[in-house]
């Protein structure tokens, strides 16, 4: 035999479902699935935040009526690196100096022989990180099948150039005077 303890929320609780079995609680409105939704959409209905905009960061970049080559040639010369490194087809950049991060974009891609087994190709648009005496992480420059990922001040007067085919890296040292003049 069963007793129950509490009589008054016994009987309540057998009334609700009696209830819920004569006539059922109405379904709410069907939302869609996650699989019906497209990305945006899904991504909504799961974020708990509001949607924000989003600011892009205030670049340096070049003057409207100024040279950019020059421009940019200042640039190196105040992080210590040659002039001669910029191209003289720069049409635009892109300077963020609290990052260091630097975009050039030529009017045309071109290639120039630095030495007699050197040929260095340069894409329409460059990048990388200007800091003092060096500019790394560049993409745009390539010898051959390697890629051009940093110039440097190895020591006063002389340009370290690494390029790197894969998981192989190699440096190439140039003196100042020695660099070609780029088109």
């Amino acid at each position: 035999m069963f007793i129950e303890k509490e009589p008054a929320k016994a009987a309540e609780a057998k009334k609700v479902r009696d209830a819920l079995q004569k006539d059922p609680a109405p379904e709410p409105a069907r939302k869609k699935g996650l699989q019906e939704m497209g990305f945006q959409d899904q991504s909504k209905a799961l974020s708990a935040r509001k949607p924000v905009a989003m600011a892009s960061p205030s670049l340096a970049s070049a003057p409207a009526g100024g040279d950019p080559v020059a421009e940019v040639r200042r640039l190196f010369r105040d992080n210590d690196l040659p002039e001669t490194l910029v191209p003289a087809n720069v049409v635009d950049f892109r300077h963020d100096p609290a990052s260091g991060a630097l975009t050039l974009t030529l009017q045309s891609m071109f290639s120039r022989k630095f030495d007699e087994e050197n040929t260095v190709r340069f894409d329409r648009v460059i990048a990388g990180v200007l800091q003092k005496g060096s500019f790394s992480g560049i993409s745009g420059i390539t010898r051959g099948s390697a890629a051009i990922v940093a110039m440097s001040r190895s020591r006063p007067g002389v340009i370290a150039i690494r390029g790197r085919v894969g998981p192989f890296g190699k440096s190439m040292e140039f003196r100042d005077e020695a660099l070609p003049a780029l088109p």
